[in-house]
């Protein structure tokens, strides 16, 4: 495969929806996550856009935020629900429900399937 600039913001655009999906999930705000990254919410904006990549240790800097490790923000890029905004809302109604809550939205999840 040939490498090229479009592979990049393909890239670059995925990183930045794993951000903001990461982002909401927490309640934080453009302006909060830049503050805490010690940037400006505008720079935060353009890293959800795509239109500015991360260096490594920006990388870092945001998975230490977020409480994730590298490799499973990273795994989280071949993942669809995070390019769906009813998936996104649905998640993070899930991720505020107490943990008794969450199991009963499990089981019926898997007596669905």
């Amino acid at each position: 495969m040939e490498y090229t600039k479009r592979h990049d913001k393909d890239f670059n655009i995925k990183i930045g929806r794993i951000i903001t999906m990461l982002r909401s999930r927490m309640g934080m705000t453009q302006k909060e996550l830049g503050d805490k990254m010690g940037t400006s919410f505008q720079q935060v904006q353009k890293y959800e856009c795509g239109d500015n990549g991360l260096s490594v240790s920006r990388f870092a800097q945001i998975c230490k935020i977020f409480e994730i490790s590298p490799s499973a923000f990273l795994d989280e890029t071949g993942n669809n629900y995070i390019h769906d905004n009813q998936m996104i809302e649905i998640i993070n109604a899930i991720y505020k429900m107490p943990p008794h809550e969450r199991n009963f939205i499990y089981k019926i999840i898997r007596a669905l399937h």
